[in-house]
């Protein structure tokens, strides 16, 4: 394997793991698996098969489709198991946790609660484009699903979502 490559790697985790952590600990809201957890296997799986990244996509997109994938593993693994989170939804990092108003802080601990509560399909998408900040291609690559089913299911999630809000009481006009 090419020393340079395994040098920019780990230039590279600092500015990566922050935000893979802000990503996966909104992903697997409700569950029991620790995002810390998964991260960890993430970059050691990333780090020994350094070799097949053929970079096509940036590190980040690369290291997102390992950790989605270790997750799905997990929740596999997990099946039976009732459903609870180590970490309550309120502490979930939607975008920001700087509020100006108490209202604002309301609104957004309800629409993370609504979140956690989408489908895994719809869930993985609001995620990676919402909290993420990923495109609906970068999306397609990580999930190796075509982007306008990646479209599709961003327009359901947000249909879902409104329906979840208004029986939460938040008015949406």
């Amino acid at each position: 394997m090419d020393k340079n490559r395994k040098e920019d790697f780990k230039r590279c985790i600092p500015e990566l793991y922050p935000r893979l952590h802000r990503a996966m600990t909104a992903y697997l809201a409700g569950s029991s698996v620790e995002a810390d957890d998964i991260l960890q296997e993430t970059f050691l799986k990333a780090y020994h098969h350094l070799g097949s990244f053929e970079g096509k996509s940036g590190y980040y997109t690369w290291l997102y489709s390992i950790a989605r994938n270790l997750c799905i593993d997990e929740f596999r693994k997990r099946k039976h198991e009732k459903a609870r989170s180590s970490v309550p939804v309120e502490e979930y990092v939607l975008s920001s946790d700087e509020f100006t108003t108490d209202g604002e802080r309301d609104d957004v601990l309800l629409l993370r609660k609504a979140i956690a509560q989408l489908p895994e399909l719809l869930r993985s998408v609001v995620i990676m484009f919402t909290i993420d900040g990923m495109t609906y291609p970068e999306i397609a690559g990580v999930t190796g699903i075509n982007e306008q089913t990646i479209k599709n299911r961003m327009f359901r999630a947000r249909k879902e979502l409104a329906v979840m809000l208004k029986k939460m009481g938040v008015d949406q006009s």
